[in-house]
């Protein structure tokens, strides 16, 4: 386990895309872990330290037969866990896909699973065209923190005010189809 930032830790497992990212959030409202791909056992992490895996109900019937961990879904609206922490419905490969926003110490991270890449001062970001876009647009993000990376990159981006008006305008277009 990497520890990337106080109270922020990653785990990377090796795959045909470069490294998977598994992040560790140590809060005081209660730890989470914000998985991709490469990830521990539902039921282990559950009978260790009864975690229950969030969702969006759109993801249901994938959920159900992956795991028989307790489980929250949540809607469209998305969901606010904490006064620190939301997942952000934002449909990419699948209909449920969500992305997920800490706020820490007064800076905001953004947990994007495959769904967003920055390369070359370009950002890549796969959804459905959609209103979604538009919310995620509008909020303060620091650090995206992509599902995967490259094994010569540092796994994540601080942006910049360059790079967040790139990442506002790309979002404006992927909303506009």
């Amino acid at each position: 386990m990497e520890r990337i930032f106080a109270n922020l830790y990653r785990v990377g497992a090796e795959n045909r895309r470069g490294t998977s990212h598994t992040y560790l959030l140590v809060r005081k409202e209660g730890n989470l872990l914000v998985c991709h791909q490469t990830r521990p056992s539902d039921e282990d992490m559950h009978a260790r330290f009864g975690c229950e895996f969030h969702h969006h109900r759109d993801e249901r019937k994938a959920v159900r037969k992956k795991t028989k961990c307790p489980e929250v879904q949540y809607g469209d609206d998305g969901l606010q866990f904490g006064p620190d922490f939301e997942a952000l419905y934002f449909p990419a490969c699948t209909v449920g896909h969500s992305v997920f926003r800490w706020r820490y110490r007064g800076k905001y991270y953004l947990f994007t699973s495959h769904a967003m890449y920055l390369r070359d001062n370009k950002w890549d970001i796969q959804s459905r065209p959609g209103p979604e876009a538009t919310k995620l647009e509008k909020l303060r993000v620091d650090y995206v923190f992509p599902g995967y990376s490259n094994p010569d990159e540092d796994g994540f981006y601080r942006l910049n005010d360059q790079t967040k008006k790139s990442f506002s305008k790309t979002l404006r277009k992927v909303q506009a189809g």
